[in-house]
């Protein structure tokens, strides 16, 4: 692919050397390369800015994640991982790289598993990628559908472990599956403590009790006994009460 950089040129407000910095350090970089393949950088630099403060990316160990962006830039290899995808997606959004933003969704396609979707669901949940990239939060969703069972058994085991879930996962999830694998779940989700009971009977309408009882009566019996254990507020004892007596006038 050809690049045309003549934009650049002769321009006397465009710097060649810039710097991009996060927490101390600065990285020194061609002014051409970075702006030919973001046009927020584009922007900032043909505007004169000799500079950028990225204060999206000021946190702890961030450098790392900073270089390893500008390293593919500049088209080197980076080694994807869980440990640095997020950083190379939100780096891709907010400055507006499409080949970097394809680089990572294509890692994401290929290595998505029940063991690491909820990561990569955290990812999707980003407010920066949300509003730009829905089709992140599709892909995940779909996945999720699909292999229901063995998402529902790797949340069990975190639970087990105390890694812990985002609610913002078993709320999707609750829209998506009433499997039996995944109500295994939900009663070890409701056993750790009253306000995981409270979330989940505030998704009520999101949860089918009635086909659950129809169609798993046993697991039905062992999700109102986790919700109902240390319960003592009333409106929450009269919501599962309620709940109970919806099933048994089917």
């Amino acid at each position: 692919e050809t690049v045309n950089v003549s934009r650049f040129l002769n321009r006397k407000e465009f710097s060649n050397t810039v710097e991009i910095i996060v927490n101390e350090t600065k990285f020194v970089c061609s002014g051409v390369i970075v702006a030919q393949q973001s046009p927020v950088f584009e922007k900032l630099f043909m505007g004169g800015a000799t500079f950028v403060l990225l204060e999206d990316f000021f946190f702890a160990g961030s450098e790392l994640a900073i270089e390893e962006c500008l390293t593919l830039l500049y088209g080197g290899k980076v080694l994807i991982t869980l440990s640095n995808i997020t950083s190379l997606v939100r780096f891709s959004l907010i400055y507006e790289i499409k080949f970097m933003y394809d680089l990572a969704f294509d890692w994401i396609q290929e290595n998505i598993s029940s063991a690491s979707i909820c990561k990569i669901f955290d990812i999707a949940n980003l407010v920066e990628v949300r509003s730009r990239k829905g089709e992140l939060m599709a892909f995940c969703l779909e996945f999720m559908k699909k292999n229901e069972e063995d998402v529902s058994q790797e949340l069990i085991s975190r639970l087990e472990s105390d890694k812990g879930v985002e609610r913002d996962f078993v709320k999707a999830l609750i829209q998506l599956t009433n499997c039996p694998g995944f109500i295994g779940f939900l009663i070890a989700f409701c056993s750790v403590g009253e306000s995981n009971t409270n979330f989940i009977l505030d998704l009520g309408e999101h949860l089918n009790y009635e086909n659950l009882f129809a169609q798993y009566k046993e697991l039905f019996n062992q999700l109102m006994v986790a919700m109902s254990k240390g319960m003592e507020d009333p409106f929450r004892l009269k919501q599962l009460i309620e709940i109970q007596m919806s099933v048994l006038k089917m």
